[in-house]
């Protein structure tokens, strides 16, 4: 009886949000995660790329959940106009209890041009990119870390009694199951000099094969998260000079997953060549003018590093997701996520390996057209 109530337990507690409304995470940081928003980034910077991203939501809350990115980046659009990704995630909740594993490959195929905007405008620059995504995922519970009631006794303190739950004998992960998404992505380059205007939209969809993970006796679909991107930038340079161009950028990215949806605003602004600051909005609903805002979100992008022959290029990001809801920040302690890319220049697939132009605008982490000057 108890083996049986136990298991019901975990099936509710464990399970079942996934069963009634599951929802990937949203991270903050989408200048450092792109592969996770969109599979068509796969081979973005031409070059090696590597990213690392750590969000820990909610930290006052027990059973913090904690939610980890991997990936990796390289092409050679020069040549190929193909570019390579993988990205590896982990989600922890409950306490550790419950963890989602998922391993990708992505492949993108990008394809620059150039267009007039008017009988006597100069020629201008954009990129068209689609990707596609393919792994395979699986959930696994950490049985040692649950205690049952029956391992109290109500005269010691503390757990004295093995549980007749019997851990051993529970099945420990769900099936490897199938993993699938694709994506488009583009980027326009309006005028160059001393104020040049770029735009960047992109759609994406996960989980589009539905994949069903059995675990626990029970069947859970992972339904399709849909994301959505637009950011705009206005560039000033300074002194005249392309290399020491600044940016504001303002932009909006929507998530919808199983009837849950969220919408962040952000705007960005680069300081100097080292240091650019912003502030996102995360709220549920977009259309509405009401004052239901979920969190307030301060941005600080480091770029260690010019984007230069000498040196590689490295971008740490932190941000702190401040509550405003009626969770109360004083409930959740907020969220905090920090993210780190590298780029590797020159390391690409290239036979020549030549050193590509700098692309204006990378240095701040901004997805721009990937052209050359």
């Amino acid at each position: 009886m108890l083996h049986s109530f136990a298991k019901i337990l975990l099936l509710v507690f464990s399970a079942g949000p996934l069963i009634v409304k599951a929802q990937d995470p949203v991270f903050a940081q989408y200048y450092l995660n792109q592969n996770y928003l969109n599979p068509a980034f796969a081979g973005y910077t031409n070059d090696l790329t590597g990213s690392a991203n750590t969000r820990w939501q909610y930290h006052r809350v027990p059973g913090l959940i904690g939610s980890n990115t991997f990936s990796a980046n390289i092409s050679c659009e020069e040549e190929t106009r193909l570019g390579i990704g993988m990205i590896a995630y982990h989600h922890v909740e409950g306490e550790g209890y419950l963890n989602s594993l998922n391993l990708s490959g992505q492949l993108s195929a990008n394809f620059p041009f150039k267009f007039r905007t008017g009988a006597r405008a100069k020629m201008n620059k954009g990129l068209i990119a689609g990707g596609i995504q393919f792994g395979i995922g699986q959930k696994y519970l950490q049985w040692d870390k649950l205690t049952f009631s029956d391992q109290f006794s109500p005269y010691l303190q503390g757990v004295q009694n093995p549980s007749n739950v019997g851990i051993d004998n529970q099945p420990v992960s769900s099936n490897l199951f199938l993993d699938a998404g694709l994506g488009i992505r583009g980027s326009l380059e309006f005028g160059s000099g001393r104020r040049p205007k770029f735009v960047s939209f992109g759609a994406s969809a996960f989980h589009i094969n539905r994949p069903v993970q059995t675990f626990l006796e029970t069947e859970i679909p992972l339904e399709p998260r849909y994301s959505f991107y637009l950011f705009s930038y206005l560039g000033n340079n300074r002194k005249g000079k392309t290399r020491d161009l600044k940016y504001w950028t303002l932009g909006a990215l929507a998530d919808y997953q199983q009837g849950l949806q969220s919408h962040t605003l952000s705007l960005y602004k680069d300081a100097n060549e080292l240091l650019t600051v912003g502030v996102s909005v995360r709220r549920q609903n977009f259309i509405n003018i009401d004052r239901n805002v979920d969190a307030v979100i301060p941005h600080v992008i480091l770029n260690l590093f010019d984007n230069d022959n000498r040196r590689d290029p490295v971008t740490i990001g932190i941000s702190y997701e401040w509550t405003v809801s009626t969770l109360g920040e004083e409930q959740t302690f907020g969220t905090t996520e920090i993210g780190i890319r590298w780029r590797f220049n020159g390391t690409n697939l290239c036979d020549s390996r030549k050193r590509l132009c700098k692309v204006k605008g990378f240095d701040m982490g901004h997805d721009l057209p990937n052209v050359y000057y």
